[in-house]
């Protein structure tokens, strides 16, 4: 039996009792279905029958809608598009604004429906109140907004019943043929329209008010002294103290507690829940002030297998089912941007006619085959590159293709654009996965409703404006996740009025949305009190009446927040100020409680850097790989020994890695077509090594204007590179090879073998030997820092080991004189060293030896495992 109702019920069966077992004649008007089944559980508490026929028992709105059916009104799609068109004839308001322009005006002209308001005779009797409130002449900005809605709203008012006009229209045709006994039960927050109605049912019908119990007396005077008197802080102790002496302990069964993060709040409330679960509360309730503290909670909760049931719903736009259809525009928009394509290509709710695990793999497949080849966006290179090299990903692409030839053809009206999504959800194979979910089953049901309603409007649109319109659609309506079953309800503040929980979580109380902010409206708060319309004070006097209601209610209270929000502080709501003051000084107790980070209390050796060792050598040593097991052993374990390299990514801009790679290549084609170059004059030379250079660059300027300024760069420096070259052949120094790989066996004590190998840039012959250069897109001094320091870089020693070589070098690329910077010591004295070094290190490892992390600063801060191994 709810107590909330108790005396609603008695008073309701003292007087309709006599009809028993049919109440079904009378209305009681509740201000929210969730009233519902208390009220009739302190009926049937009280009954004497078995079995009756309940009241009708409906909200206002739903009273309205028993007589939709007589009223040839506009919908709200209908007079949003019909906005829309308004605006976009207006000259001075920019395009891209029209869409969210038409909502705010159309939410202003059912504001003033509500508030019972008629446009006035002649635009200045509006101005003059708007000058009114402003206690100025209107400015020409505002005079034109101004002009503006008043046209729309006399419009509008002019053109029929829509919107809340509607609403009005359904209360009077049911007051004209209402019949039997009326009563309405805890309704609050009603508007002027509201009021209106309910004064000519009092009036006709003889409306009577059922009184509402209070469970807990005491403590609803409390928090009314706390919230509803004098702001004063002198008025506030006085009455504290008066509060104190009258009842020595506090009725409130409250805690507020400040959270420092997203996390620790969501992991605070749901341990909270846990243990009213386990004191048998089977009627719990979280109030989402914070949209994102309740999401991250029923995460946490679902770790445990805990579900919370959902009232409040969540807009479309949050659906991943949405994500599906923003993918896809945004593809055809974009020109089919990689990272979208693969993003799109991914999801579970395309293609259900193809296994989903072959189809992942495949995708994956070309996201690795386009990061190697960098194409950045393009259908049809998407499909030369899967035909060329990946034929199973192909179908695919071709079924994206055919469905983005629907979309050649320029403007159509709303519902046309609506269609074509249909029809390309059916190719795409998505229809049958959106039916089969929740969200995706009312998303469908959402744009097919739209679809008849816009069936008149012909006005074209492009594709652009009609994804801002289905953007604004999915932004505003929402779906309610209606699978769930649970004692755990998830609520907004108005619904959890008179009703009856065991325990109540309010969570993200702090300063920006308790009380909540206005909205982004035409006017001033001032100029809307002034028109009649409610302002911030009602607003917030509503909210803090049911804030009283429902903490006065339930049987346990738990009001949260964060107190940072990153590095600023957080604070909590004025309204948790008063009363952690209140009750301070009444009872020696703010009720504020502090929680912190739920982070582990490791043992000292867990946080220390991991040094983790080798469970089998490697069959195959490159240089790089060498390189980084010198570096860091760490961080060369977890790319070689765990696998971890980080996967390669398309590069959108040219950066200095890739200008190295082109010059690389550049120069490799350059001595391929002229391993002698003293055979042709100098200027042929270099006009041909301009013509590579700009052939090597030409696609990547396709696609990135910055790679100019990087061909520029090689290409001030090209000519002091074939003087270098030209003068190193008159030395008796010629070009032998480019990017030419080697490799050669390392045996090892137990008679295992690794193999070292390395690409090399260039392989001259000397009149002493073999030489090795690496080329280096780097200043001279900047490569003798490199050298200087014997064992620190290993190339060069290491490639001397694969090829015998007697000379190495890096070749200096980027200053005006290119030049070989050499090593200090002999090649083969430094290869021979580099020998043992790498048999030593290998046989340890073998042996089991850590590989600890002590990579120097300057590697570390370019390391990409610095967040696995824990050092820092």
């Amino acid at each position: 039996m709810s107590a909330t109702f108790d005396v609603a019920a008695s008073r309701f069966l003292n007087e309709q009792g006599h009809r028993l077992p049919d109440l079904s004649g009378v209305t009681v008007l509740v201000p929210h279905h969730h009233v519902v089944p208390g009220f009739l559980a302190a009926l049937r508490g009280r009954v004497g029958v078995a079995v009756f026929l309940p009241p009708r028992l409906m909200t206002l709105p739903a009273l309205a809608a028993t007589m939709a059916a007589g009223i040839d009104a506009q919908t709200d799609s209908q007079r949003l598009a019909a906005l829309y068109g308004f605006l976009t004839g207006v000259a001075w308001l920019d395009e891209a604004a029209c869409w969210p322009l038409a909502r705010v005006v159309l939410d202003l002209l059912d504001e003033m429906d509500d508030a019972r308001l008629a446009p006035p005779a002649h635009y200045r009797d509006f101005a003059g109140q708007i000058e009114a409130a402003t206690r100025r002449g209107l400015a020409a900005p505002l005079e034109r907004e101004a002009k503006l809605v008043f046209e729309l709203w006399r419009a509008f008012h002019q053109a029929g019943p829509g919107g809340r006009g509607a609403y009005a229209l359904g209360l009077a045709r049911w007051l004209e043929q209402a019949g039997g006994p009326m009563y309405s039960l805890g309704l609050t927050g009603l508007s002027r329209l509201e009021q209106h109605f309910l004064a000519a049912c009092r009036e006709r019908c003889g409306l009577v008010d059922l009184p509402v119990a209070e469970p807990h007396p005491d403590r609803r005077a409390l928090l009314d002294a706390v919230w509803r008197a004098g702001p004063e802080a002198d008025d506030l102790r006085a009455r504290a103290l008066a509060w104190a002496a009258a009842m020595p302990a506090s009725p409130l069964a409250l805690e507020l507690l400040g959270a420092p993060d997203l996390e620790t709040e969501a992991v605070a409330v749901a341990a909270r829940i846990k243990t009213w679960l386990a004191e048998g509360r089977r009627a719990i309730a979280v109030v989402a002030l914070d949209r994102l503290a309740a999401r991250r909670l029923r995460a946490v909760l679902e770790r445990d297998r805990i579900l919370i049931q959902d009232e409040t719903g969540w807009t479309f736009s949050t659906a991943t089912v949405s994500h599906v259809l923003d993918r896809w525009l945004a593809l055809l928009q974009d020109g089919f941007y990689h990272r979208d394509l693969f993003d799109f290509l991914k999801s579970p709710f395309l293609f259900a006619d193809r296994p989903l695990a072959a189809r992942l793999e495949a995708v994956a497949e070309l996201e690795r085959l386009t990061a190697r080849r960098n194409v950045v966006a393009g259908l049809e290179r998407f499909q030369a590159l899967a035909e060329a090299e990946l034929p199973a990903v192909l179908p695919l692409l071709e079924r994206l293709a055919a469905a983005a030839r629907h979309y050649r053809k320029g403007r159509r009206s709303l519902a046309g654009w609506l269609e074509t999504l249909f029809q390309v959800l059916d190719e795409l194979g998505a229809t049958t996965a959106f039916e089969a979910d929740p969200a995706g089953r009312q998303l469908l049901d959402l744009l097919h409703r739209l679809a008849g309603e816009l069936a008149a409007a012909e006005t074209p649109h492009t594709l652009a404006r009609w994804r801002a319109w289905l953007n604004l659609q999915l932004d505003r309506a929402t779906f309610v996740a209606d699978a769930i079953e649970s004692p755990i309800r998830l609520t907004h503040l108005a619904a959890a009025r008179l009703r009856d929980f065991d325990a109540v979580a309010v969570l993200g109380a702090d300063a920006g949305h308790l009380p909540a902010p206005g909205g982004d409206g035409l006017f001033a708060d001032a100029v809307r009190v002034q028109l009649g319309l409610p302002g911030q004070g009602q607003r917030h006097a509503e909210t803090l009446a049911d804030l009283i209601d429902v903490l006065g209610r339930s049987g346990a209270a738990l009001v949260t927040w964060q107190v940072r929000h990153g590095a600023e502080p957080n604070p909590r709501s004025p309204w948790l100020d008063r009363l952690a003051a209140f009750h301070g000084l009444a009872y020696g107790d703010d009720l504020v409680r502090n929680v912190a980070s739920p982070l582990p209390d490791f043992p000292e050796q867990a946080v220390s850097a991991a040094a983790p060792s080798l469970a089998e050598l490697p069959n195959r040593l490159s240089a790089s790989a060498w390189q980084t097991l010198v570096n860091c052993p760490y961080r060369w374990f977890a790319r070689y020994g765990l696998g971890l390299g980080e996967q390669d990514e398309v590069a959108e801009t040219m950066e200095k890695a890739d200008y190295g790679e082109r010059v690389h290549d550049i120069l490799k084609r350059f001595h391929g077509a002229h391993p002698e170059l003293s055979a042709q004059p100098r200027e042929a030379l270099l006009a041909d090594l301009m013509e590579i250079t700009r052939t090597v660059f030409r696609a990547w300027e396709q696609g990135d204007y910055l790679a100019m300024a990087w061909r520029l760069r090689w290409q001030r420096h090209a000519p002091a590179y074939l003087d270098w070259a030209l003068a190193r052949e008159a030395a008796g120094v010629r070009w032998q090879a480019a990017e030419a790989v080697r490799e050669c066996a390392l045996a090892l004590p137990d008679g295992r073998a690794v193999t070292l190998y390395g690409r090399l840039d260039r392989i001259d012959l000397g009149p002493d030997g073999a030489e090795v250069l690496d080329y280096k897109t780097q200043t001279r001094t900047l490569l003798r820092s490199r050298l200087k320091a014997p064992g620190e870089d290993v190339q060069l020693p290491f490639y001397g080991l694969l090829t015998g070589a007697v000379r190495a070098g890096l070749v200096a690329l980027d200053d005006d004189k290119v030049d070989v910077v050499e090593m200090q010591r002999p090649l083969p004295e430094a290869a021979a060293e580099e020998r043992e070094r790498l048999l030593a290190t290998l046989v340890a490892l073998a042996d089991g030896a850590p590989l600890p992390a002590h990579g120097a600063p300057e590697t570390c801060r370019r390391c990409e495992m610095r967040g696995l191994c824990r050092r820092e």
